[in-house]
């Protein structure tokens, strides 16, 4: 039940922090390089929104199994940080260098929702666990 809630969690905040401002995002870069011409098309922006619900569902699966195996709260949030940052890193490294920072600070907004909301909800315990089996 606890990864079904995580995994949603997760989509959703994927889906309006990396999809939408993502897409948001993509546009102000644009505009910082002085492009004129407005390319904004419905295929290229239902791909953006795809990716950012995609990675939203994948950060929300890092952060599930990061409950379960690491108890101390600093460790979890360092390395669900690590770890995603890393991934996204994967994803932008070919972009020049301002809007590689740019789309590395969303995805730290992201990161930080996330762990707010699993820092409000304590994770289970093992008890709780096996006496639900």
């Amino acid at each position: 039940m606890e990864l079904r809630t995580w995994l949603l969690r997760g989509t959703l905040v994927g889906l309006v922090v990396l999809g939408i401002g993502g897409r948001l995002l993509m546009r102000v870069i644009a505009h910082m390089e002085n492009r004129t011409v407005l390319v904004l098309t419905i295929q290229g922006t239902l791909t953006v929104l795809f990716a950012g619900t995609v990675f939203g569902a994948l950060g929300g699966l890092i952060y599930y199994l990061l409950r379960r195996f690491v108890r101390q709260l600093w460790m979890r949030t360092l390395a669900f940080i690590a770890l995603y940052e890393l991934i996204t890193w994967l994803g932008v490294h070919t972009l020049l260098p301002r809007p590689q920072l740019m789309f590395m600070a969303l995805t730290l907004v992201y990161l930080v929702i996330i762990d707010l909301m699993g820092r409000h909800r304590p994770a289970a315990n093992r008890e709780s666990l096996e006496a639900g089996r």
